[in-house]
């Protein structure tokens, strides 16, 4: 029997938990979900950062009469990748650029961190929902503290690194390139809004009906006696009648 009580928990632990996994799979498994773009002047292109690689810009192609360029030559993936060298030119500018988007990449590790949490929270909130299980959504109550702190954290190592790298980088080129934040770091945010509201939504559900039993007892009609429920004590004024419902 679904358990209506731990709808809402599951909900937004799912919502929290496919966002935070949409962060932790950006570039290069996804290349239009991205923490930082960098542009550079000319033939330097573009490269977009993620949580385990970088794509770089690839080569302009045409469909239907519309031109558009492509992220084809991606890092493999892998924590505190490197990127290419010739992509800030030479001299001791580019190579502190460099330096700073290497340590950005590799405090990006807490966010799968974060989504591991998010996905243990899930299958016990899941468990809660199917099995009408009170003790499932309690255990998914507690771990949706330490769900949410990683979230929020991962956030704000996101958006703190990335504000970081993004005024480094144009500081260390004069300016010549320009740093944006990507839509990776702002789904960090929504999942950490959503696994906060899941916490409540756990703690409320954990005091839900779960109990079968106890449903099917205030839910007969009066004067029925339901199957497995001793007869209640009748008075001698009261009817001797008993009626006896069917299933």
């Amino acid at each position: 029997m679904l358990a209506p009580a731990a709808f809402p928990a599951l909900f937004f632990t799912a919502s929290g938990f496919i966002l935070l996994l949409l962060v932790t799979l950006s570039v290069p498994y996804t290349k239009t979900i991205y923490l930082l773009s960098i542009t550079g002047p000319g033939a330097s292109g573009n490269v977009r950062l993620g949580v385990f690689g970088a794509c770089y810009e690839g080569g302009n192609a045409e469909f239907l009469g519309y031109s558009y360029s492509g992220f084809s030559r991606c890092t493999p993936a892998t924590v505190g990748y490197d990127l290419d060298a010739r992509f800030f030119g030479t001299g001791s500018n580019a190579n502190g650029a460099q330096v700073v988007a290497k340590t950005l990449a590799g405090a990006l590790v807490l966010n799968p961190i974060a989504a591991g949490f998010a996905g243990i929270s899930f299958i016990f909130a899941l468990l809660a929902w199917l099995a009408s299980s009170r003790v499932a959504e309690i255990l998914c109550f507690l771990t949706l503290f330490f769900t949410s702190l990683a979230a929020w954290v991962a956030f704000a190592l996101d958006i703190s690194i990335a504000l970081v790298a993004r005024k480094r980088v144009e500081d260390y080129t004069r300016d010549v390139f320009d740093a944006r934040l990507g839509a990776g770091v702002w789904l960090a945010l929504a999942a950490a809004i959503l696994l906060t509201l899941a916490i409540c939504a756990a703690g409320c559900g954990s005091f839900g009906r779960y109990s079968e039993k106890y449903r099917s007892s205030h839910d007969a009609s009066p004067g029925m006696t339901v199957v497995g429920e001793k007869p209640k004590r009748r008075f001698p004024w009261q009817s001797k009648t008993t009626y006896r419902g069917t299933y």
